[in-house]
């Protein structure tokens, strides 16, 4: 099992966990969905410095977690006062760090398509398109869960950009986690 494997993994089973926990306790299954951004940041991170050879493909999963994390007011609100608070939330900052981390998933859904140089990888990779897009415009989240499950359908397929391909991964059980709970809650 690669490093990249082990952290997939010990992030998985430690929200697994986390979710048992509160299952026993509050009766339902509750993920933690404010630490979200902070795992995709921090898999990130890990995945560019153990796999900087790979150039653009790394810096793009680095900028994913970077721009989802300034991109959620939950963690601004750790450095700021209330009243830079109130004006950041009233602006649309947080809303372009968000835009701009889709649109990094997207670049990377097409690098990777693009590199399959499969048919078969075209059309999934529009799918997930179709799915991711539909999905963060009408605030589907069932949508952006299965636009994840086809980019992992895409890379069981024909795996490239190897190990970074696993950040498809993490993006389906971070989001996953986030349907569950809104659902078993």
């Amino acid at each position: 099992m690669s490093r990249e494997d082990r952290a997939i993994f010990t992030v998985a089973l430690t929200l697994f966990i986390y979710a048992f926990a509160s299952l026993l306790q509050l009766g339902s299954f509750i993920f933690p969905i404010p630490v979200n951004n902070l795992i995709l940041l921090v898999v990130g991170t890990l995945f560019f410095f153990w796999n900087k050879e790979q150039g653009f493909a790394a810096l793009l999963i680095f900028l994913i977690g970077l721009l989802s994390t300034l991109g959620t007011s939950y963690y601004w609100s750790t450095f700021l006062p209330d009243e830079s608070m109130r004006s950041l939330s009233e602006s649309m900052i947080t809303d372009v760090f968000m835009l701009s981390a889709y649109f990094c998933i997207i670049l990377f859904a097409i690098s990777s398509s693009l590199r399959q140089k499969t048919w078969i990888s075209l059309a999934l990779a529009s799918a997930f398109g179709v799915l991711f897009i539909y999905g963060q415009v009408y605030d589907e989240l069932i949508f952006v869960v299965l636009s994840y499950a086809v980019m992992i359908i895409s890379n069981i397929h024909k795996a490239v950009f190897q190990p970074l391909h696993l950040i498809w991964i993490l993006l389906f059980i971070l989001e996953g986690s986030k349907l569950a709970t809104l659902l078993l809650a």
